[in-house]
């Protein structure tokens, strides 16, 4: 499996290189006395370390360094390990605890901002313990009257949370905090409804997907600080966004550009995206990929790529691979392949054979996990897809005697009665002395370099060719191609 090239850029993206913002805090945590503290930061949804320190015989421990820290939501661990969450904005936070109840204990000596931010989580944990237990009574009812009933408590409390933050943000709009809290919140908006008054559903959607970020700042830096932009950016990007490679691009791009006012915005959501296409499972999704890496990574011809965090060679390996890929990718054009058949005297194109549907698999003669999957494809082809109309156009490796024999062995052996062509040893041999000998006769350098031509580097690879000879389909099982050469058909007699 290729290692995504995103990782080492992320990995950067990790600690980011931030202007100098002087910024003290000091903790006193009854219980630590003596102990080793570490300040973490967030960047995104994850923490980071940022610095340690000692604490002395009385608990106390002051981190403040030369280049500063970023304002955010960081964390103070303690031995335990344990640890507890606190907003950085203001040039002093002080605070005090004790080790056996960080928050339970927590007194807040000086910071607005975290007067008001403990007061919103203890306000949370209770408010969420008198919910789970109303949840509890609600489940372990059957009777209607008293289901009502709770439901009727749980909405209260619900109105209750949503007053408390409601009256946070109004009281201090200013703070850092409010900005959290409003981050988290949903648009507050009307349902859509049709004429008959009936919920629109499809309306609803896209009114929320429009006002989805109404609640977030995206030009404010220290929401990347915070776990709440990266959890929203990720339901944004994962769940809102219907999971179509052209979709996911068009909105990728909008979301990029409302971010693009800010450097550390833009590389945060450009290699998020970027990362999270180009490991995908998805079939299909390496659309997205190969769309943001020519889109922000790889320069056109006289510019400098807007990826200014990454490394050069880092760069240009990652834009290699995107080229590689853009032929590739669902509904690019089947690029043609000629090769011969075992005999080495019958050249056969694959988009010229007469099937609407054409399974393109490259497989090897000596590759363990082909030698189990080559004949289940068969299996299936034999007993289901060559009645559905559909064809394989199976090219082994056979450029030495041994591939050569054990390929023509194979097929005897397993029958394979569908259409078997290689890049054979003979052809292979003379192709490297005098290519111009088969070129453009009988076949293409785009056949002959098969391997490269489909990025061929581990097998077996398969993808499924339609009657326009685009790409549909890869990486399919057997039942995978036959439930959507059906959709596919059905869906062209809707067209029809």
């Amino acid at each position: 499996m290729t290692r995504p090239l995103l990782i080492a850029s992320l990995v950067l993206m990790a600690t980011p290189i931030w202007s100098q913002d002087q910024r003290k805090i000091t903790a006193r945590i009854q219980g630590a006395e003596n102990d080793t503290i570490f300040l973490a930061n967030y960047y995104g949804n994850k923490l980071f370390y940022a610095d340690t320190a000692t604490a002395n015989a009385k608990g106390a421990v002051t981190f403040a360094r030369p280049k500063g820290y970023k304002a955010g939501v960081y964390a103070i661990v303690v031995p335990g390990p344990k640890y507890f969450e606190f907003i950085l904005n203001e040039p002093e936070v002080e605070l005090h605890t004790a080790l056996e109840d960080l928050m339970g204990r927590m007194v807040v000596d000086r910071s607005e901002e975290n007067k008001r931010f403990f007061a919103y989580i203890k306000f949370l944990n209770r408010k969420k313990a008198v919910g789970d237990s109303l949840r509890t009574l609600l489940d372990s009812t059957d009777l209607e009257p008293r289901k009502v009933a709770l439901r009727a408590d749980l909405e209260e409390l619900d109105n209750e949370v949503k007053g408390y933050q409601n009256d946070l943000i109004s009281n201090a709009p200013d703070l850092f905090v409010s900005e959290i809290v409003r981050m988290s919140l949903p648009a507050d908006l009307p349902q859509v409804r049709t004429a008959d008054g009936k919920v629109d559903s499809v309306a609803s959607y896209y009114q929320y997907r429009a006002h989805f970020w109404d609640n977030v700042d995206l030009k404010d830096e220290r929401i990347l600080g915070t776990p709440v932009f990266q959890n929203k950016f990720d339901e944004y990007i994962g769940k809102v966004v219907p999971q179509i490679p052209d979709t996911i691009n068009t909105l990728a791009d909008d979301i990029i550009q409302r971010l693009s006012g800010n450097r550390e915005l833009f590389k945060f959501a450009v290699n998020n995206i970027s990362y999270k296409y180009e490991t995908s499972d998805i079939m299909g999704m390496d659309a997205v990929f190969v769309h943001m890496a020519q889109t922000y990574y790889c320069p056109k011809p006289g510019e400098k790529s807007r990826a200014f965090w990454m490394a050069q060679d880092k760069l240009d390996k990652l834009c290699e691979r995107a080229d590689k890929l853009a032929p590739l990718v669902i509904g690019a054009p089947a690029t043609e392949l000629i090769l011969t058949d075992s005999t080495e005297e019958n050249w056969i194109s694959m988009n010229k054979l007469p099937n609407d549907y054409i399974v393109l698999v490259f497989w090897d003669p000596h590759c363990g996990h082909c030698k189990k999957e080559i004949p289940a494809l068969y299996k299936n082809y034999a007993e289901k897809m060559r009645g559905m109309g559909i064809e394989v156009y199976a090219v082994a490796k056979a450029t030495d005697s041994l591939l050569f024999r054990d390929w023509k062995k194979f097929i005897v052996e397993n029958a394979l009665d569908w259409v078997n062509v290689g890049l054979t040893w003979h052809v292979y041999t003379e192709a490297k002395k005098q290519a111009s000998k088969f070129i453009p006769r009988y076949t293409t350098l785009a056949s002959l370099n098969y391997s490269e031509t489909y990025d061929v580097y581990a097998t077996p690879k398969l993808f499924l060719i339609g009657p326009e000879r685009t790409i549909v389909g890869k990486q399919l099982t057997p039942e995978q191609i036959e439930d959507l050469v059906t959709r596919l058909r059905e869906r062209d007699k809707l067209r029809q």
